[in-house]
């Protein structure tokens, strides 16, 4: 096992909040199952509640192998002893992965979820840069233990994205937790803002702070790209917009739903996915970018008299 998940696992279950209990090496599938199938899925970390005997299944992906193959596992562990509702299985990225390889990751997680496992992906250290995780991966475990690594800020991230913000009827709003899904609500903005009906819903608001995708140059209000709505379904939704967030629920959630909070939004960003906020002064080559974008969007975006913020994605992720 490589250095820096064995350090995590120790450090969880040193933090472990009460109520839990941490375990690790933990497999999903009894021995005789392990041993028809040829392969052993099982989780660097088993975060179980004592009361409700809910589960939390942990996969710390550190290295520059591809996370896809722990998905699957779990994915086809499912079909032999079926996950329960109550259950979630998380997997945590770090920067050394390819964002090729972590988006396909992220991607399959709506698959996990489109067989019934409540799955998320998020970020692992997302403020330490690829070469910084290769060089903690092999040093010793004792070197690990009186870093300055914040693992307490590592377990708080996985209570964070698995548990929903809003839960209300059959809708349950979840922070994002991934910088994949931010951004592919910064296009869903961009797209449903272009729609008669979505303007129509979303008016002319006041908006200081905005996502920036350096990729297309575009932009959308914050609030917006820091919520998800994770979709368990039997049936897959022919659709790139599965499981983020919409304008209609936006809009309603805006008017109703005091959890649903710019600053707790904000905060998320940039504590847990790493994200680096900066100010038009900071960054004159995206604040021109930004005055492009709005001017074709005056009638939807007035920007508040003190100025935009942008929150960028960690330089790692491009």
């Amino acid at each position: 096992m490589a250095v820096l998940a064995k350090y995590l696992q120790e450090a969880f279950a040193d933090l472990c909040p009460s109520g839990w209990d941490c375990r690790c090496e933990v497999p999903v599938l009894s021995k005789e199952f392990e041993n028809r199938l040829g392969y052993s899925p099982r989780a660097d970390v088993c975060l179980v509640h004592h009361e409700t005997s809910r589960r939390l299944w942990i996969e710390f992906e550190i290295s520059r192998a591809d996370p896809v193959a722990n998905h699957a596992k779990f994915a086809t562990a499912h079909l032999f002893k079926p996950f329960s509702p109550d259950d979630s299985f998380v997997s945590m990225v770090s920067s050394h992965v390819n964002r090729g390889r972590r988006n396909l990751a992220s991607n399959t997680v709506h698959l996990l979820r489109h067989i019934g496992i409540p799955a998320f992906q998020t970020v692992l250290l997302p403020t330490i840069e690829p070469e910084e995780i290769k060089r903690l991966n092999h040093a010793s475990l004792q070197m690990l233990q009186s870093s300055p690594l914040d693992a307490r800020l590592e377990l708080s991230r996985v209570f964070q994205i698995s548990e929903p913000v809003i839960a209300k009827d059959k809708l349950r709003i979840h922070f994002a937790s991934e910088l994949f899904d931010v951004i592919r609500n910064l296009y869903r903005w961009n797209t449903q803002i272009m729609e008669t009906d979505d303007a129509a819903l979303w008016k002319r608001r006041t908006v200081t702070y905005f996502v920036f995708d350096p990729i297309s140059e575009q932009f959308a209000p914050s609030k917006f790209c820091a919520y998800v709505i994770p979709i368990l379904a039997h049936t897959v939704h022919p659709t790139q917009d599965t499981g983020l967030m919409d304008m209609a629920t936006y809009c309603r959630l805006d008017e109703t739903e005091p959890k649903f909070d710019g600053y707790l939004a904000r905060n998320h960003l940039i504590q847990h996915l790493g994200m680096r906020l900066r100010s038009q002064e900071e960054e004159p080559a995206i604040a021109t970018a930004f005055t492009h974008w709005v001017q074709r969007r005056t009638n939807t975006i007035h920007v508040h008299p003190s100025g935009p913020k942008f929150l960028l994605p960690p330089d790692w992720y491009w």
